[in-house]
């Protein structure tokens, strides 16, 4: 089950030239908490999130953003075709979005949100809330909250930043950012352990000491000693 708050990516990810680092495949989807799944939408096998009640297909999502919409627009007590003329659409043409015909591209979405007055989030929880939350309840809760402080006036919004501010200790910033960076500097050690260990069988292989030149003689001497 996916986790709410594992959406930040590790602030080791770049270099100290500011170049993106090479990081493990296998580790991003672990970390991501993702598993490999089939779409009859895709050729190929992908890896997804899994929801509250497993892995929805791309299918399902389409027609549960489509039943949003249709929701959304009754409320406005406008038919299909006065609010086609709104899109700028002919009817027929909108109606396509409603019945899950056409898919919403991210640009229609936020068209649409300014004609019937949601926020994109309620429209994305709606087809995807494992997004929001660990259950339906905290999801449910993150996106009410969300929508009760968009309607702020901003003064109050910069009160009540200091004050989350306040509840999120320093500390926990801190100790997380000393993880990802713990484990990003045990994963270049491995890396540099690893080119040494096939450096030494490369060398082995060609029957001399790894680090020993070939052709060069041990700088050790001996030592006479008493008989």
């Amino acid at each position: 089950m996916a986790r709410y708050g594992a959406w930040y990516p590790p602030l080791a990810d770049l270099g100290t030239e500011g170049i993106p680092t090479v990081r493990n495949l296998s580790d991003y989807i672990n970390s991501r908490e993702l598993v490999e799944t089939t779409d009859p939408d895709f050729q190929r096998p992908l890896y997804r999130q899994e929801g509250f009640d497993g892995i929805v297909s791309f299918g399902e999502i389409d027609a549960k953003l489509s039943a949003f919409l249709l929701d959304e627009r009754a409320k406005t007590g406008l038919t299909q075709s006065d609010f086609a003329t709104l899109a700028g659409l002919a009817r027929v043409v909108y109606s396509r979005y409603e019945l899950n015909i056409s898919r919403l591209t991210v640009s229609r979405m936020i068209h649409l949100s300014e004609l019937l007055g949601f926020l994109p989030m309620q429209m994305i929880h709606a087809a995807a809330p494992h997004l929001y939350g660990k259950d339906p309840q905290e999801a449910d809760d993150r996106v009410e909250l969300f929508r009760l402080i968009h309607d702020l006036p901003h003064d109050t919004i910069r009160s009540l930043i200091g004050i989350v501010g306040q509840l999120t200790p320093s500390d926990v910033l801190e100790a997380r950012q000393k993880a990802e960076a713990e484990a990003e500097a045990e994963a270049q050690a491995e890396a540099e352990r690893q080119r040494l260990n096939r450096k030494a069988a490369r060398a082995s292989r060609r029957g001399r000491p790894p680090g020993r030149p070939p052709g060069r003689k041990s700088s050790t001497t001996e030592t006479p000693t008493d008989e």
